[in-house]
């Protein structure tokens, strides 16, 4: 009768020690929350084959989640196997949406082809199914450089 009764008392205590850990655990993954995942298409230095990044972006950026989202994007791959969408120094000088389209123009810079960057065409393609897969209330984007139109949607 012993035996059964510190049985019961040590699944008790085991069982109290579990759910504490997990309640623990859970407040702790609840106060450094890594943000909203996000996968990135880059073209593959290797093969030219496109391949994907996931990364973790804050949940309430001061920018703005579209616009850290095109930053991060334009700052190019992780990976060193990966190409940048665009060459280097390419940044955004204006990202709005209206309604499900977003209008993005960015600099001059994305002209010249350097650094190992995917070609033009090939890297707004890339930008524009970035953005796409990642933000679904999204549905056209509107690729300027420098003020200018850069290719017709798809």
């Amino acid at each position: 009768m012993n035996f059964i009764r510190n049985m019961k008392k040590s699944s008790l205590c085991l069982i109290i020690i579990v759910t504490a850990c997990f309640c623990i655990s859970l407040t702790c993954w609840i106060v450094k929350f890594p943000g909203i995942r996000h996968v990135f298409m880059f073209q593959s230095s290797d093969n030219g084959k496109i391949c994907m990044e996931a990364r973790y972006l804050p949940l309430r950026p001061v920018q703005g989640r579209l616009n850290m989202f095109v930053d991060e994007l334009l700052l190019g791959p992780e990976t060193a196997r990966f190409r940048p969408l665009f060459s280097q120094g390419t940044r955004q000088l204006s990202c709005f949406k209206r309604g499900s389209t977003l209008y993005v123009n960015l600099s001059d810079t994305l002209l010249t082809e350097s650094g190992g960057a995917s070609e033009i065409k090939t890297g707004i393609g890339l930008f524009r199914k970035n953005i796409l897969y990642n933000f679904e209330n999204i549905h056209t984007v509107e690729v300027f450089v420098d003020g200018r139109l850069a290719y017709e949607d798809n």
